[in-house]
């Protein structure tokens, strides 16, 4: 097998490797929000330190299944994040800012999710012994609601970079497009104070489902990439 055959090979296997990655965290971190239990029925945005401690300590034990999951699932976006990066760069040749965008993005936007994490994990950690609750509950919906700047970045560079130069699938750049639109509107939980855009609102779930489907859906074209 010639070398330039033997280099092939292995872009393809880091390819795949990449996109099974994506497939498997998007799967762990639908399990990991569904909650593991009760932790759906997540207190308010109203909902007062007293009753988030209550909460907590009624259902820690799921909380912290949930976010161990939940860490497992976006670890694994960082693998198959690397190999979107990579794929990008060895389309066009050359590294290029649209593809650096996406790099910095993504790291941003996950580094901000372990940030989140790490409060609820010691909202969860300390039960109903946590001196403020209310503070580290909406420190964590914060951080997840902050994260959607850089993920905007991050999906609208691939988008951007796909549409430009092909690599996969230009209805995955379709599906980017779509999640960095949306991700955008993450930035209301900060003003508005109730209903479906308030800080732990329905919109925390349902935009990110527009990065979970962009992911699935681009791992899924990355194993199967040719």
């Amino acid at each position: 097998m010639t070398i330039p055959r033997i280099a092939a090979r292995t872009d393809q296997i880091q390819t795949r490797l990449a996109g099974a990655a994506g497939v498997l965290g998007v799967a762990l971190g639908a399990f990991g929000s569904a909650g593991v239990g009760h932790i759906m029925d997540l207190p308010g945005t109203h909902a007062s330190a007293g009753e988030i401690t209550h909460f907590m300590a009624t259902d820690r034990g799921s909380a912290l299944a949930a976010m161990l999951i939940n860490t497992i699932a976006v670890t694994l976006w960082l693998v198959f994040g690397a190999g979107v990066w990579l794929r990008l760069r060895q389309v066009a040749g050359v590294e290029s800012l649209l593809s650096a965008c996406f790099a910095f993005g993504l790291v941003a936007f996950v580094t901000l999710l372990y940030a989140g994490f790490v409060s609820f994990f010691l909202l969860a950690y300390r039960g109903d012994t946590t001196p403020d609750a209310r503070l580290l509950y909406d420190a964590t919906f914060g951080l997840l609601a902050m994260s959607g700047a850089p993920t905007a970045v991050a999906l609208g560079s691939y988008a951007a970079r796909i549409y430009r130069s092909g690599g996969l699938p230009r209805w995955t750049a379709s599906l980017a497009a779509l999640g960095a639109a949306a991700h955008v509107a993450l930035l209301a939980s900060f003003v508005v104070g109730d209903g479906f855009f308030s800080l732990q609102g329905q919109v925390i779930t349902a935009i990110p489902a527009t990065l979970f489907a962009w992911i699935l859906g681009t791992g899924i074209a990355m194993v199967r990439a040719p």
